[in-house]
């Protein structure tokens, strides 16, 4: 982004470049009009008006750029981040083992309450759903939100149950666990993707394109990002990209603190246990409310 008086410069050049083209094009046009058309006149008359072409494909890409697009992450939006981790912090901060679980957990659910917040409107698609993995050998899906403003997948009740839920299921994510790559895989269109599996058709609607990133390559979690429209990720976008590895890296962040992702199986070990009852899960509490549907993960 242009700064304001780097605006008002570029601005002015640009003002005065099209008042030359156009001054070109009217004293051409008068050549016409007193001694007739020539070679070149002809050839004058095309460079000007490629130059205005050019100007105006310039000034549209300007204005989208520095008006109309506007900031994609503005200071309050990052202070409101911030403030609300503190609050988390504050509010667990005698925590047993048991409370840091739950602390880390909504820290990183606040961190893709941010990140959904921040690409609504940005990116194409109107519902967008974050999931954060971890465990390459029995995948737990840690930490859920979406455009609802849900923190409870479906899917989440199912792997208590079963620790290979999404192994089985051959969860994309899953994949990329067992053999992680330090690039970005993106998912332009799911369902014309082979193998990619769905809960439910309802799922199939909202999970349109997929953004799956590996967090760490020697502990390997993963920051899974999807749209219910195709083509929301584009690799080429380079400030979509790093806003994403700014997100991943503050998950990680967050998991990484103290060993925690080293310490989760020792204390949630009824997790990663086969043959449980699913009457021993306790839902996430949500840390927002709101009367949607329920996730379709």
């Amino acid at each position: 982004m242009l700064s304001a008086v780097q605006r008002w410069i570029v601005f002015s050049i640009f003002c005065a470049i099209t008042l030359a083209a156009v001054g070109a094009e009217i004293y051409v046009i008068i050549g016409f009009v007193d001694k007739g058309l020539d070679i070149g006149k002809g050839i004058g008359a095309l460079l000007g008006g490629g130059i205005l072409a050019g100007c105006s494909y310039f000034f549209q890409k300007l204005i989208e750029a520095n008006f109309l697009k506007g900031d994609r992450v503005p200071a309050r939006r990052l202070h409101l981040l911030a403030s609300e981790r503190t609050k988390i912090a504050q509010q667990n901060k005698e925590s047993t083992n048991l409370l840091d679980f739950a602390n880390r957990r909504d820290l990183v659910t606040n961190t893709l309450k941010f990140a959904e917040e921040t690409l609504r409107g940005w990116i194409s698609g109107s519902h967008f759903e974050l999931c954060v993995f971890v465990d390459a050998e029995m995948p737990l899906l840690f930490s859920y939100y979406d455009s609802n403003h849900q923190t409870h997948a479906r899917t989440m009740t199912a792997r208590q149950t079963s620790p290979k839920y999404y192994v089985e299921k051959g969860y994309e994510v899953t994949k990329l666990l067992a053999n992680p790559s330090s690039r970005p895989k993106v998912i332009r269109d799911t369902q014309s993707s082979p193998g990619y599996v769905f809960a439910s058709d309802s799922q199939r609607q909202q999970l349109r394109s997929t953004m799956l990133m590996v967090l760490d390559m020697e502990q390997p979690c993963a920051l899974v990002v999807s749209s219910n429209s195709t083509k929301a990720f584009d690799e080429s976008d380079e400030h979509l990209m790093s806003f994403l590895k700014f997100i991943g890296e503050s998950v990680r962040n967050d998991l990484y603190y103290g060993d925690f992702i080293k310490r989760i199986r020792e204390l949630k070990p009824e997790l990663f246990q086969q043959n449980l009852l699913a009457a021993t899960y306790t839902p996430p509490i949500a840390i927002t409310s709101g009367n949607a549907a329920n996730a379709a993960v």
